[in-house]
């Protein structure tokens, strides 16, 4: 049927898509999301060895994963979120994958700052289509009742990414360094055959992609552009409970950012770890931990959505983060990698159950023909803040304040204690009006 406006709007007893044909579809972007991640952490792993040979400081290493990385994977999330709103979301996530594989590969062959930069720079451009797409795919595959679920699970396997990049990179770093590699492999550094090597995955999961099924898109479907400047209205509209929403999850993208990208530094430089120690042994931690919590997060917003809590995703969101910044605070400060390590493990598990639920929120009150670029706004919020400024921070303390060789250690425990108080109030704000929106919607 169409509404007044001629769009079409999706009839509600059209049946949802079966649960196997979801969990299939939840399956394949899950894959993605993880390659993603694998490209995107990999590089923390060689601060050392590429500070070294393209002759960087800190700040200018937190600019590859802040700026060149976080800037353009916010800043064309905005275009391509409009292309999810309006055209099949299958063709967008197949195309971003390439472009981050084949730019990761050429990270490897970077012989400057700036080549490096402009590296990074097609690394975020790709990823950046994989959020909105996958979000707005997910939505339509699954119930109400089970999205908190699918989105936890799907933000769940960001974290597997992150765990596996740390085990498999610290294993690829020191097997490839003893590898007595063929020509014309054998004419680069180890941590440029790295990249070449993590890239090729994200090229051959492209066949995978082909056979996913575009679900029919729920709600108001448009038939004309839905203008950038309807999705500016729509946050402006609901900037009561959308900004705290947005300053509340930049604060904990920041502090996740910072500690995502100086963790394996401050193990290096404050413990003497080598990177393979810190890949294996922060790996595993982070594989187990991160996963943990983002499925928590989801199941207790979904147990409490079904006792009638309408404000169940910020809920859970925000006293669940709390604890983060007392363990991230202290973590860096531990006098031994060990106990680091015993600390970080609580911080990661209370930093990673928010993060599904931002996406969880964002999507219920939000709709359908607005997600893509609603979700983009997002991304470019959080991201601009977070990665922009969450590893840059950090770099610019140690760099100009402690200028100690462990001075790494004080700018990451800083800013990880600082963030989560923060963020906590933030959510609080958002509670009351999301709840106030909840209501009039299932009315």
């Amino acid at each position: 049927m169409a509404d007044a406006t001629g769009d079409k709007v999706s009839e509600k007893g059209v049946p949802w898509p079966s649960r196997k044909l979801a969990w299939t579809a939840l399956a394949i972007l899950a894959t993605a999301n993880i390659l993603s991640y694998l490209d995107r952490i990999i590089i923390n792993l060689l601060v050392e060895p590429i500070k070294s040979d393209l002759v960087i400081t800190d700040t200018q290493f937190s600019l590859l994963q802040g700026v060149a990385f976080g800037l353009f994977y916010a800043t064309l999330a905005l275009p391509i979120g409009r292309m999810v709103d309006m055209r099949s979301r299958k063709p967008i996530i197949i195309i971003g994958v390439l472009v981050f594989s084949v730019s990761s590969l050429f990270s490897g062959l970077a012989r400057s700052f700036q080549q490096m930069f402009l590296c990074r720079v097609g690394v975020g451009a790709g990823e950046a289509s994989i959020l909105p797409a996958s979000y707005s795919m997910i939505t339509d595959y699954f119930a109400p009742q089970y999205l908190g679920r699918a989105i936890s699970i799907f933000t769940m396997t960001s974290f597997v990414g992150i765990g596996l990049a740390y085990i498999a990179g610290g294993a690829a770093i020191e097997a490839i360094a003893a590898w007595n590699a063929p020509w014309p492999l054998a004419q680069l550094e180890p941590w440029r055959r790295v990249f070449i090597v993590v890239s090729l995955p994200g090229i051959l999961i492209v066949p995978l992609l082909l056979c996913l099924r575009e679900p029919e898109r729920r709600g108001v479907v448009t038939s004309k552009p839905i203008s950038i400047k309807n999705a500016f209205g729509h946050v402006k509209t609901q900037g009561k409970v959308l900004y705290p929403i947005f300053a509340g999850f930049s604060l904990i993208t920041m502090a996740g950012y910072a500690a995502t990208v100086w963790t394996p530094a401050v193990f290096i430089r404050v413990y003497d770890w080598s990177a393979g120690d810190v890949g294996y042994y922060y790996g595993i931690v982070f594989l187990i931990f991160a996963p943990l919590g983002a499925l928590i997060g989801g199941t207790l917003s979904d147990r409490l959505t079904a006792k009638g809590y309408k404000d169940a995703p910020l809920r859970v969101a925000a006293f669940g983060y709390i604890g983060a910044g007392l363990f991230g605070g202290i973590a860096p400060l531990m006098p031994n990698g060990t106990a680091a390590l015993a600390c970080f493990a609580p911080a990661i598990l209370l930093t990673t159950l928010p993060y599904p639920l931002a996406g969880t929120a964002i999507q219920l009150i939000t709709p359908n023909n607005l997600r893509g670029q609603v979700t983009a706004l997002y991304m470019l919020v959080i991201n601009m803040v977070g990665l922009g400024l969450g590893p840059l921070i950090v770099a610019v303390f140690s760099d100009l304040v402690f200028v100690e060789a462990d001075g790494i250690r004080y700018s990451l425990a800083i800013v990880s204690a600082a963030c989560a108080p923060l963020a906590f109030f933030c959510l609080l704000k958002a509670m009351p009006h999301f709840r106030k929106i909840r209501a009039s919607e299932t009315a």
